[in-house]
């Protein structure tokens, strides 16, 4: 394995191609290869992938039972990857996933109806807050995975980059008129647009409902951290936000990278400038971009001790060379070294430098 480590940096060092080096080195290229297949979808850099090879799963025993995860429907295929491969492991472990978004999953859990939320968005204060002091336990996010979140306009807009700030956000708020007036957001094409023929056009902000993962994050990235509400027209689904889009010579809408490309619409990168500092909500350990949208797995744990040994080898799995594998295989960003160490010392288990 050393070898191969050795033989596979040199190479990569020397630009020699990735897919025809994952065929020169086996079962250990092979997997490189997959994961390889979803940085080029995605845009990943190949720097945190090529941790993975050496942090593999390492299960303290085997464990059976019934494991029931609920929520995010962002995360619906890597979670059916996730069991999968953690039933082929533990073959006497069931794993029942239901897809309801992440607001559902956290109250499933809140209820004890089961056992890991799913979320796509993090636990608000009051959740948390108002969990732990009628439960007596306490809770952990975890950590899974990023999803690269991308802008969507009319097909017909010409603007090519989305200018963003953590102050300002997208929509940059003018300025006030006076000490005590809100700042307005910006309400037309015109603010972001030189095209004349775009001066009056108005932005209307199309976004799943409040209960989804996606909603939270297109409404933290809107304004930054100024107090400037914007009016979201609501849709059920993103398939209904990209059809909404479209039809709107003025729409903006959100959707994950590995959403799909939609007919009717463009897709619009962030503009980040390259020494932006990371959010103050920011995950440890990480130093990614706004538009990097971390993934949660939510559980709950008694005051004192830890998990129960199923949840425990399940979340041991998520966030080993093959939990990340798939999820880097449903187009998602897998986790760096450094944050699958953040998420390990969250935990409270041991971390090998």
């Amino acid at each position: 394995m050393v070898r191969l480590k050795i033989l596979r940096t040199e190479l990569l060092a020397a630009g020699f191609p990735i897919r025809r080096l994952a065929l020169m080195l086996g079962f250990g290229g092979l997997m490189l290869a997959c994961i390889a297949h979803a940085a080029e979808s995605t845009g990943t850099a190949v720097g945190p992938i090529d941790h993975l090879l050496t942090m593999p799963y390492q299960p303290q025993g085997p464990v059976a039972g019934t494991l029931r995860l609920a929520g995010s429907t962002t995360l619906q295929q890597a979670a059916a990857q996730w069991t999968a491969g953690f039933v082929r492991i533990h073959p006497k472990a069931v794993c029942e996933l239901a897809s309801r978004g992440s607001g559902a999953g956290w109250k499933s859990l809140a209820s004890g109806a089961n056992d890991i939320a799913l979320m796509s968005r993090p636990l608000t204060d009051a959740e948390r807050t108002t969990y732990e002091r009628e439960t007596g336990r306490r809770i952990v996010a975890v950590v899974a995975a990023f999803d690269r979140m991308v802008w969507i306009v009319n097909a017909a807009n010409p603007i090519e980059t989305l200018p963003w700030s953590p102050e300002t956000g997208l929509l940059r708020p003018a300025e006030k008129t006076s000490a005590t007036a809100p700042a307005d957001a910006v309400t037309a094409w015109g603010s972001l647009v030189a095209d004349p023929a775009w001066t009056a056009v108005p932005i209307t902000v199309h976004g799943t409902s409040l209960d989804h993962g996606t909603r939270w994050h297109l409404d933290r990235l809107l304004t930054g951290t100024a107090a400037c509400p914007i009016k979201v027209v609501e849709h059920e689904t993103v398939a209904e936000v990209t059809e909404a889009v479209a039809a709107d010579r003025g729409g903006l809408g959100l959707i994950g990278s590995n959403q799909g490309n939609w007919p009717g619409v463009k897709r619009i990168p962030l503009a980040v400038s390259a020494d932006q500092q990371p959010m103050a909500d920011g995950v440890a350990g990480s130093a990614r971009t706004p538009d990097c949208r971390p993934l949660f797995v939510v559980v709950t744990l008694p005051k004192e001790g830890g998990l129960p040994p199923l949840q425990r080898e399940f979340l041991a799995y998520v966030l080993s060379q093959a939990g990340q594998l798939d999820a880097a295989k449903d187009g998602l960003l897998p986790l760096s070294r450094p944050e699958i160490h953040a998420q390990r010392e969250l935990l409270g288990w041991p971390v090998e430098r």
